[in-house]
């Protein structure tokens, strides 16, 4: 629900609500001390009847038909005596006026004061009258007396059930309403605080923890209206927030392992040198074979400097995407056969077999940088050359369709790698050898490198290292399944 929504229900409700509670209120009031729905529906009747009610209509009655056949009774004491006794023990008095001035008041009303009642010519009823500092109901009656003077019968009822209902239950009529207002209002805020306090509350103090580099919390709601988006939407950029930290300090920490690696396998190399130079310089090299041995030395760690160098700035240029891909359509088939039968001629004299499994169609095209690719070939080979079998290396090359792509399988017979370092042999100066030496002339660099050239054609490696088997690098191409111009 929308806050515009719960705004407009709760408005509405504040003025329902306490209406409904009002009118319950007023019922149960009136049923435990009124005397119920059937004595408050006599007293609203006999509030409004414009005739007096039981005996006292009669004696009302009466009066009306002396006025109009023998009024002059009204001046005989005899008459008027009778008149006191009808009226003894009721609620009611009588005046009987003659030229606007009282020839009859009955004991009940001895002490009103006569010449604020209503004059001549009102006659009918006025359901609440006040006379004096008392309500009446009042019946008037207007005649003429046989000697032609105007005279007016006055029947004045105390009882007003209304007023005398409202006078004696107002205190509580108003604290009930009092009551009923604070319970609604209460009840409501409480409603409107938990659907917009609390959200924002939460938002305060998320963006007070993510000031202070706090991000290791969750925001979530239930909620579906604005507020309950934006502490989503709030909870999604604390959790990106998270992540590029996360990554900045991952890329920290990378940046000071590289320099560190960059380090060790420079300073090897350079310390050997500088050995041999100055074992030169001091005349240890002194006859001709020696100079020949430290000077061939000098220039086999002097290529490995070139090539890690080399290899360094290769991977630097395809980690900032800075080396271009020239894509085309190759029949991957052909492309191996190719590649293998070049490679096996140089891994014969290494001791190393080679062999190239075709799994699938005989045509298979592939969209491919080929001299990038023929670097992944190489590095990966070459990896299992320098940590395969010493005695007889076998290297199996392995292409097969599935679906939509092409999956590449490498596997050598070497010892392998730990299952808990596989994750990590595609980081930057990884070596299976944990004395990081560099004796095998590998500069950590290969599979890195592989990776990353396999992630610009838009393929996925991974390496698998099952008991027994040695190391197997996997990875997969898109197939094409059209032959035109490469995307």
């Amino acid at each position: 629900m929308s806050i515009r929504k719960s705004l407009f229900i709760s408005n509405a409700a504040m003025i329902m609500i306490p209406v409904i509670l009002f009118f319950l209120y007023f019922l149960l009031l009136n049923v435990v001390i009124g005397g119920g729905m059937k004595n408050w529906t006599q007293n609203f009747q006999h509030h409004w009847q414009t005739q007096p009610s039981g005996t006292n209509n009669q004696v009302f009655t009466d009066l009306k038909k002396t006025a109009s056949l023998e009024s002059e009774k009204f001046l005989n004491p005899s008459f008027t005596d009778s008149i006191t006794k009808k009226l003894t023990g009721k609620n009611v008095g009588v005046i009987i006026r003659k030229d606007e001035k009282p020839l009859y008041i009955s004991n009940r009303i001895k002490d009103l004061k006569h010449e604020k009642l209503p004059s001549y010519g009102n006659e009918g009823y006025m359901a609440a009258t006040w006379i004096g500092d008392h309500p009446y109901s009042l019946w008037q009656h207007d005649f003429y007396f046989q000697d032609g003077t105007k005279g007016s019968i006055l029947l004045l009822d105390e009882g007003v059930p209304f007023i005398q209902f409202a006078r004696k239950f107002f205190p509580m009529i108003f604290i009930g309403l009092v009551i009923i207002v604070v319970f609604t209002n209460a009840l409501l805020s409480l409603f409107m605080s938990r659907r917009i306090l609390k959200p924002i509350e939460q938002l305060a103090d998320a963006a007070s923890n993510i000031s202070q580099g706090q991000l290791d919390f969750k925001l979530a709601s239930s909620s579906k209206n604005e507020l309950g988006k934006l502490v989503n939407h709030f909870d999604e950029m604390r959790q990106k927030l998270k992540n590029a930290a996360e990554l900045r300090e991952q890329y920290e920490r990378n940046r000071k392992e590289l320099i560190a690696n960059i380090s060790h396998d420079l300073k090897t190399p350079i310390t050997t040198i500088r050995g041999y130079v100055e074992g030169i310089k001091d005349g240890v090299a002194n006859t001709e074979e020696k100079l020949k041995r430290y000077l061939n030395t000098i220039h086999i760690k002097a290529a490995q400097l070139d090539r890690l160098i080399d290899e360094l700035f290769l991977f630097s240029k395809l980690d900032m995407n800075g080396i271009p891909f020239y894509f085309e359509n190759v029949d991957i088939i052909a492309y191996l056969k190719d590649y293998v039968e070049e490679l096996r001629l140089e891994m014969r004299e290494e001791n190393v077999q080679l062999f190239l499994e075709i799994k699938g169609d005989s045509r298979t095209i592939v969209v491919i940088d080929r001299d990038q690719m023929i670097r992944v070939m190489n590095n990966i080979i070459y990896n299992s050359v320098k940590y395969g079998d010493k005695d007889q290396c076998k290297i199996c090359i392995s292409v097969e369709e599935q679906g939509d792509i092409v999956e590449f399988t490498i596997g050598d017979n070497g010892p392998g790698v730990p299952s808990g370092d596989l994750s990590s042999i595609f980081n930057h100066f990884y070596r299976g050898d944990p004395s990081r030496n560099s004796t095998t002339g590998g500069s950590g660099m290969g599979l890195a490198i592989a990776a990353q050239i396999i992630k610009a054609h838009d393929g996925v490696i991974w390496a698998e290292s099952p008991p027994g088997q040695g190391l197997i690098i996997k990875f997969t191409l898109s197939k094409q399944t059209e032959i035109g111009d490469p995307q």
